[in-house]
Formats: C-alpha cells, sequence, structure tokens
C-alpha cells in the first residue's frame, strides 16, 4: 500500500510539473498576439507588427511569410506596382534587375529567410526579391542620430534616439513598419525595424545589447559606389547575428568593406560610438562630449580634413548642430520621455526633424523615429501621422535558449 501510495504521489508530481512547464509564454506587456505558424508568433503594439521568429533561417522565413501574408501581398501592389511602376515610371526589368544583384550578394542563411518568406507569402521569389529592395528604387535619405549617457542622463541607462528619414512616398510605406526579431538555431538573437519585406538591418538591437542604425554619408564619402561587395546593411544583418560585445564590433569594422558611404552610429549600455564608413577607409569618431554622441550626414572626425559648407544637401550642419543644442540643453535630464519630445522637435523649432514648419510638403520627410535602451532591451517607435510613440519590450521576445 506504501509502494502505491508513492507512486501515485511521483505521478501526480510529474502531472503537476508537466502542466506547469506547458502554459503559454505570457503575452509581452502592451503588445497583443495576432497569429501563429510553426514556431513563429506575430504580435502587434498599437499599430507596428512585431515578428517573433525562431528555428532555421529558412524555417524563420516561413514563419514571416505566412504571419505577414496579406501585408505583403497588398505593400508589394502599392509599392512596387502602383508607386514604383505605375506612378514613377520605373521599368520593371530594371527593379528586377536591380533587386537580383541585391539578393545575389546575400549569404545563404539571408538568402533562406527570403526563399522561406516566398513558400508561404503568396508571393512569387522575384517578387519578394523585389519588395525586398524597396530602397533601391528611390533617392538616398538623410536621417539624425543621438546618442546620450553619464551626465547627460543623469546617470541613468544610456538612451539611443534615430529619425529614419525618406523623401514623401516613404512615409506612407511605413505604415507597414515591421520589428523582426529573430532567435535563430546558433547565433545571437536580434530584433530589426524597417519596412515589411525587407531583409537587413538599417537599426537593430540584439540580445547582446549592441544597438546600431544607419546613416547615409553621401555628403562625404561621394558616390562611389562597388557592386562587387556586400552591401553594408545586410553585412549589418550580419553583425547583430554574430557579435555580442563593441570590442566584437570594432573588429568587424576593421575587417568589413562597405559598398557605400555610411555613417553608422553604435551603442552598448555604456557609451555610443559613430563609425564614419567610406568605401576605402574608416574613422571611429568617440563622443562629441563625454556623454553626447549626434551624427547625420557629413564625417566629423576632424582626421578626414573635410571642411563641410552649408549646402551640401539634407540640412546636415543644420541637423547636427540642432540636435548638439538640444543634447546642451537638457543635459541631466534626458530620459525616454525627453529623448521623445527632442526627436519630435522640428527644424524650424531647432531640432533635426523633417519637415519644416510653414513649407510646402518637404523633399524629405521624417518617416519613422526609433528611441533603445541596450541595458534594459527595450525599443519606442513612432511613425509620424500614423502610430505615436509605444514601447516594445524585447526583452520578452529574445529567446533566452539561444541567448548565450
Amino acid at each position: 500500500m506504501k509502494i502505491y501510495i508513492r507512486i501515485l504521489l511521483v505521478m501526480l508530481l510529474i502531472f503537476t510539473a508537466g502542466r506547469l512547464y506547458a502554459q503559454p509564454t505570457p503575452e509581452p506587456a502592451g503588445a497583443k498576439l495576432i497569429s501563429t505558424f510553426e514556431k513563429g508568433k506575430l504580435y502587434r503594439s498599437g499599430k507596428i507588427n512585431i515578428l517573433d521568429l525562431h528555428g532555421s533561417y529558412h524555417q524563420m522565413g516561413r514563419q514571416y511569410g505566412y504571419l505577414l501574408r496579406a501585408e505583403l501581398k497588398n505593400f508589394y501592389k502599392n509599392a512596387v506596382v502602383d508607386y514604383f511602376q505605375k506612378h514613377k515610371g520605373l521599368s520593371a526589368d530594371l527593379m528586377k534587375k536591380t533587386a537580383m544583384s541585391l539578393y545575389a550578394s546575400y549569404p545563404q542563411r539571408f538568402k533562406d529567410i527570403i526563399g522561406g518568406m516566398a513558400e508561404t507569402s503568396g508571393l512569387s521569389l522575384e517578387a519578394q526579391m523585389m519588395l525586398n529592395a524597396l530602397e533601391l528604387y528611390g533617392s538616398m535619405s538623410g536621417c539624425s542620430g543621438i546618442i546620450v549617457w553619464g551626465e547627460y542622463t543623469g546617470h541613468q541607462p544610456l538612451i539611443a534616439g534615430r529619425n529614419y528619414d525618406w523623401f514623401d512616398q516613404y512615409l506612407e510605406f511605413a505604415q507597414n513598419l515591421t520589428v523582426t526579431v529573430f532567435n535563430p538555431e546558433s547565433g545571437v538573437p536580434n530584433a530589426m525595424v524597417t519596412f515589411a519585406g525587407v531583409i537587413y538591418a538599417t537599426t537593430g538591437l540584439n540580445a547582446g545589447g549592441l544597438y546600431l542604425a544607419l546613416n547615409n554619408g553621401l555628403p562625404s564619402g561621394g558616390t562611389l559606389s562597388y557592386a562587387n561587395r556586400v552591401p553594408a546593411m545586410v553585412s549589418l544583418l550580419a553583425l547583430l547575428n554574430d557579435y555580442r560585445t563593441m570590442d566584437q564590433l570594432d573588429v568587424f569594422f576593421n575587417t568589413t568593406r562597405t559598398d557605400f558611404a555610411f555613417i553608422i552610429n553604435t551603442a552598448d549600455k555604456t557609451q555610443g560610438i559613430s563609425y564614419e564608413w567610406a568605401p576605402f577607409e574608416h574613422r571611429r569618431r568617440k563622443a562629441d562630449a563625454e556623454g553626447l554622441l549626434v551624427a547625420t550626414n557629413h564625417f566629423v572626425d576632424p582626421s578626414w580634413g573635410i571642411v563641410m559648407n552649408d549646402n551640401v544637401g539634407f540640412e546636415t550642419l543644420r541637423r547636427r548642430e540642432n540636435l548638439l543644442a538640444l543634447g546642451q540643453k537638457n543635459k541631466g535630464k534626458i530620459n525616454v520621455g525627453r529623448m521623445q519630445a527632442m526627436l519630435d522637435t522640428t527644424m524650424n523649432d531647432g531640432g533635426a526633424t523633417w519637415p519644416l514648419k510653414g513649407s510646402a510638403r518637404a523633399a524629405y520627410q521624417t518617416v519613422y523615429q526609433v528611441i533603445a535602451v541596450p541595458e534594459s532591451l527595450q525599443i519606442w517607435l513612432k511613425v509620424p501621422g500614423f502610430q505615436d510613440w509605444t514601447k516594445v519590450d524585447l526583452k520578452s521576445y529574445f529567446d533566452v535558449k539561444t541567448n548565450r
């Protein structure tokens, strides 16, 4: 009888433990679960899609394609077909050639993502590639970045902010803004913020707390470009997948050559560093002041020997000066709310945000904005006129089993 009772107790414990560990993962705060497919989940924070993907790169691609299948098909029609081909008159053959050239340079693991998407999205592989090349069909952008820490945050955690600027139609495209969280079988869990269907990193944060944001560097680096190099924005996605520390990040920049001139603002929980990255060499630029780093679209490191004039384009000098002034004005008081207010300040009001008030629709627009706190692995997103600031707790999505 005693043995029988013990067996019952053991079975009860096993059953109870099984029920305990079988409980579904709690829904991240502020996000709503929309749908699931295979190992992937689609959440939404406000109107912003959050893809939580797991497995091999091919499996994550399948999850991406299925979970956003309606959005991807509509976005392809609205952006690729209706806007670029019909409205702008771009040749479908030329767009296809551009897209295939970009795809051909991808490492196989990222090709596997796009191939997986095409299996489940309802788009052909060719159409998926053309949507992926969305930002190659338009003119260059003019973005802004500011990173603060130490005395500027009152010795609270580092905060990074960025405006992502493009010409006006991309403001409508940004209604498809997506946070894609990759939890690969091998690699560092990471998240990128970009348009739906686009597989490369212009803004990202990984589970190691590495943050990066890409700015155009054309005013200083010129138009020199190389078609026989992996595009920088693809290399940056690899960086997020492969590295965890600022030292490793520095090795990456000392090893990798870019295809075009860019400025990459980077940070971890302790400091911000800007890489002024030309196709022929780069500079690792430290803070403008201890605890304050600002970058727009021109190289600032004095060792370049470059003197910028006010007419170099993108209002890059003005936006940089404004952000530096805002940083100094708010020194010691910058938290996430204050950073939101700083990023929302237009150029006419002493900030860096397009368009200028009182003007006709500007040639450029701030199409979306991102704030990141690497220490807590949290980001905030805004799409002007579509979605006000909304929080995404990336730590809730990063798979702790692969975060080692």
